[in-house]
This record gives structure tokens, C-alpha cells and sequence, in this order.
């Protein structure tokens, strides 16, 4: 089975041509949070370059931010008054919390440090520099000279949408006011470089110079103006911007007829929400999850091999509660396959597997590092007795990890280690928590029980060192021998240790106690 990005590196190629180089592009722009769900058009970009360069290919995968953009309105988590700043360039409004030199850079410095934790790279091109360096002012003039052209397109599109048609007086440029930089009216073109405007918001007329930068395509024209000047190969959307008679579909139409060349491939991708949470992110909202916040309890390659194994066309639900745990459990697998370590049991999805762990990760280790299992990490964590050193000997003692470490190992163990004391913290279910007994709790229990329990407790003073396995067998034993329903007898110990009828698998978890302790709560001391 094919994965589904080496599926779109080679129709990229087959339609495209074969080529040395090829650009893929991303964008967004920069008006809110950038969240896990926008996050998805960057990586979905980025796999399939991922693709293309392993048949070979030089690849620059350009990320847009569209920082050029207006501001068109004032998000709830922004103050009133940064209504005066309404049509402003986003790239130049004031941040709002002091931090960054505008709205724009607040999140979008952000941003490009959440990906550079993840080991992708990408050209990260900022709209606003290249208006401004002059670099789209040729492409700029040749939308001024084919307006007709282009309204002409934009005009059969509306009639399929029963929509009006746009104003005679119609351009395909706004202008931001040399004064006070906010949107202005467009007067007349002298037909060259010159554009005369009229402000109504500080009332100055004059004449800019497109050269300048103060002259913005609009958003359907400065799309595929963007896809002929950077010879765009691909670029994934939103099932929203493909949608018939959206910015793609006029966009092919555009970049043909105005700048005579082909439009990039797309790939249609779906949404990316928190399982439980109703309603789509929105970044201007504020009701969003942050890469930022996957990365307190997932490692960087978890967080790819997520995005990675999702076809664009199916939604991610993003499960922060135990199915974290179970994606842990997938990775980890997947990895030992890709490492041999482990081998599947369908040979074709074991190599669709392997590919996908390939395509996850920028650089692939020399060997498999050490993983300790999380599921098992959130049950040490929350043992007040373990700390990091501790935790990594009961992994040791208990055979999940080896017993010589490199560094490389210790990072990881200790950065799950980390991860895992955040999951509890912040997204366990309460089943999934618990709190170690010091003193020893009343309970209930019936003389053959504590016979069971005194049998244990023997069994470990005599051992100086025995398995998981072992203790398990003698757990299930002890109560067996005696006809003891094991619901009753594992409730009991529960309660003893941990104040709750239910909780962690015993065997591991009273192995990674201290031996006394144990031996004494079995024996009922106080």
C-alpha cells in the first residue's frame, strides 16, 4: 500500500514533469493564533516535499504569511480601542499584549518556533517585506493592465453563485495610505508606475508609486499572482478554499489568463479538532490548542507520526485524554518496526507503517532510542517516592528500557518523564490519577484475603529480585488457591495502596514500590 504522500510526490511529478526542482507552498495569514488545525497545511506541504526529495528532487517549501493583509475587524481577546487601527496592514498594527513589534509578528514569531521544534524546515516569506522590497510590482502592473481580464473571471463565477456583479469602478489593488497607513481609495492609474488615492481616514490625496509597496493585490488575484511568481508545484487547501467558485478554482482561471502559466497541484485537507470540543478552532476566537500545547505531552515525532498517518481527506480528532496514551502505544510500535525490533503481522501495513514513521521524521536516528512506555510513566510519575533517577532503575529493574544509556536515551526518557507528569496534571481522567496510601487505610476484608496477602507479602521477603511476571503469577495464585473472585481481591489491594477500588496493572505497579512498604501494607502494619 502506498502512502499517500509518495501517491502525491509521483503525480506531482507525472504532471508536472520531471523536474530537478520543485516549490511547495503553504500559507496563512498571520490574524489570530495559528493552531494544530492550520498546522495541517504546513505539514501536509511539507510531507509530500518530504516525498518529493526522497525520488531525488531539490525542494524549497515556501510558508506565506499573508501579513499584508488588513485588519478587518477586532478579536474578542483584543481591546475595543484597537479599533482605530481597523484596515491597517496587519503587519503594522501594534501587538496588543506589548510583546512582539505587531499584531502580526505576536503570532507569527510563535509560530515559526513551534515548527522549528519539530525539525522542519521552511522559507518563511512574509508578504508584507516583499510588497514593500518591490518585488511583486511587476506582477502588481500586469493585474492593473488585465482588469477587465480579470473582472470578466470574477464575474462568470458570481453568476454560477447568483451573486451581483462587481462594481464598474471595480480594481484589483487596494492601497494602503502613505500617511496614515490605513486603506485608502484608488483615484486613477497613469497607465506606468504611478496610482493617484484619496484617504478618508486622514483626508490626504496624492500619488504613490507601485514600485513602492503601498499597493496590495486583492486576496483572489494575489493568490495565483503568488503561484506564477515563485512557479508554485503544490500546495495543499481547506476543503473551504477549493470549494466551487472559491479562491482556487478563480485562482487557476487568473493565473492562465493574466500571468500565462499553469496553477500548482492541490490537495484537498480536512479539519483538525479535540475530541469532545464542539465548534471549528478559530485563531481570532481564541478557542484553539496550540502546537505549544501538544509539546507538553507529546514528543515532536509523535506529534508528525499523527499528522503523518492521517490521509488530508479525514478529519483528526485529537484525543488528549487516554487515547494519548494509545497513540503513545501506536508510535512506540511503529517504531520498533521501522528498527526491526518488532515485526507486523499484515507485511504490507507493516511497510505502509514504516514509511509513514520514514516520512514523520526530518532526520531518522542511527538506531532505536530508548522508549519508555508512557502508559507505564504515568503511573511512576505520580508516586511522590520516584524521581526522574528512580523512575529511569524501576524502567531498568523492570526490563522496558536498557540498562546502559546513552545520552540520546536519557533525553528522551527524561523528556517523557516530563511529559508524562504534565498529561496527569492537566488532561487524566480522574480514573486514570491516584494518590499512594502513607498510612494505612481501614478496609474491609475477609480472612482468606489476608491469608492471600500474607502469602504475597512471604513470597516477596524471600525473593531479593524477581520479574513483573512473576509477582503477577503470584498475585493470581495466592487468590486462586483460595477461590477468592479476583474483583473482591484486587479491590482490596487497591484500597490498600492507593485509596481506590481500581487502578494502575498491579504486578508493575507494586514492583516499583519500595519492597518494605509493601511487605508491610500486605501484612496490615500500621
Amino acid at each position: 500500500m502506498v502512502h499517500w504522500a509518495d501517491y502525491m510526490a509521483e503525480k506531482i511529478i507525472r504532471e508536472k514533469g520531471d523536474k530537478e526542482f520543485y516549490v511547495v507552498e503553504s500559507g496563512i495569514t498571520p490574524s489570530g493564533y495559528v493552531h494544530i488545525g492550520n498546522f495541517r497545511e504546513l505539514f501536509t506541504t511539507y510531507i509530500v516535499g518530504h516525498a518529493l526529495e526522497d525520488r531525488g528532487k531539490k525542494v524549497r517549501h515556501i510558508h506565506m504569511w499573508d501579513d499584508y493583509d488588513r485588519f478587518r475587524k477586532v478579536p474578542k481577546n483584543v481591546p475595543k480601542e484597537w479599533q482605530e487601527y481597523l484596515t491597517m496592514p496587519v503587519s503594522e498594527v501594534p501587538d496588543p499584549w506589548g510583546c512582539h513589534e505587531s499584531y502580526a509578528d505576536h503570532f507569527r514569531e510563535l509560530f515559526e518556533e513551534e515548527v522549528e521544534k519539530l525539525g522542519i524546515a521552511v522559507d518563511f516569506l512574509r508578504a508584507s517585506e516583499l510588497y514593500k522590497s518591490g518585488e511583486y510590482a511587476n506582477d502588481v502592473r500586469i493585474a492593473l493592465e488585465k482588469r477587465d481580464k480579470i473582472m470578466e473571471i470574477l464575474n462568470r463565477f458570481r453568476d454560477m453563485a447568483k451573486q451581483p456583479h462587481l462594481p464598474e469602478d471595480w480594481q484589483p489593488v487596494q492601497i494602503y495610505c502613505p500617511s496614515c497607513r490605513k486603506e485608502a481609495q484608488f483615484v486613477e492609474w497613469n497607465g506606468e508606475w504611478e496610482i493617484r488615492y484619496r484617504c478618508i481616514h486622514c483626508e490626504s490625496e496624492g500619488v504613490t508609486d507601485i514600485r513602492d509597496g503601498n499597493v496590495k493585490l486583492r486576496w483572489r488575484v494575489d493568490w495565483p499572482m503568488r503561484w506564477a511568481h515563485f512557479n508554485v508545484d503544490f500546495e495543499p487547501a481547506g476543503k473551504d478554499h477549493l470549494a466551487a467558485g472559491s479562491g482556487y478554482e478563480t485562482g487557476i482561471e487568473i493565473i492562465k489568463a493574466v500571468y500565462g502559466k499553469e496553477p500548482p497541484m492541490p490537495l484537498m485537507y480536512e479539519f483538525v479538532g479535540i475530541k469532545g470540543q464542539k465548534g471549528k478552532m478559530s485563531g481570532s476566537k481564541g478557542n484553539v490548542i496550540l502546537l505549544s500545547d501538544l509539546y507538553e505531552v507529546l514528543e515532536p515525532g509523535v506529534i508528525r507520526f499523527l499528522y503523518a498517518r492521517h490521509r488530508p481527506n479525514k478529519e483528526i480528532k485529537i484525543d488528549l485524554e487516554l487515547g494519548l496514551l494509545n497513540l503513545y502505544d501506536e508510535f512506540d510500535k511503529v517504531e520498533r518496526l521501522y528498527f526491526g525490533v518488532e515485526e507486523a503481522k499484515n507485511p504490507e501495513e507493516g511497510e505502509e507503517l514504516k514509511r509513514t514513521y520514514e516520512l514523520s521524521m526530518p532526520s531518522i536516528p542511527e538506531r532505536l532510542i530508548a522508549q519508555a512506555p508512557f502508559r507505564f510513566l504515568v503511573v511512576l510519575v505520580q508516586m511522590p517516592h520516584l524521581g526522574d533517577d528512580k523512575i529511569i532503575n524501576v524502567l531498568k529493574e523492570q526490563g522496558h528500557i536498557p540498562t546502559d544509556l546513552e545520552k540520546e536515551d536519557l533525553e528522551r526518557i527524561k523528556l517523557r518523564i516530563k511529559l508524562a507528569k504534565n498529561w496527569v496534571e492537566k488532561y487524566a481522567p480522574e480514573g486514570v490519577k491516584f494518590e499512594l496510601q502513607e498510612k494505612l487505610p481501614i478496609v474491609e476484608m475477609s480472612e482468606d484475603i489476608k491469608e492471600a496477602l500474607e502469602e504475597l507479602a512471604e513470597w516477596i521477603e524471600r525473593k531479593e529480585r524477581f520479574t513483573v511476571d512473576e509477582l503477577n503469577t503470584v498475585i493470581f495464585d495466592a487468590a486462586k488457591k483460595r477461590g477468592i473472585p479476583s474483583k473482591k481481591y484486587f479491590k482490596v489491594l487497591y484500597s490498600l495502596f492507593i485509596g481506590k477500588e481500581r487502578g494502575p496493572r498491579l504486578a508493575p505497579f507494586l514492583a516499583s514500590l519500595d519492597r518494605e512498604f509493601v511487605i508491610k501494607r500486605l501484612r496490615l502494619e500500621s
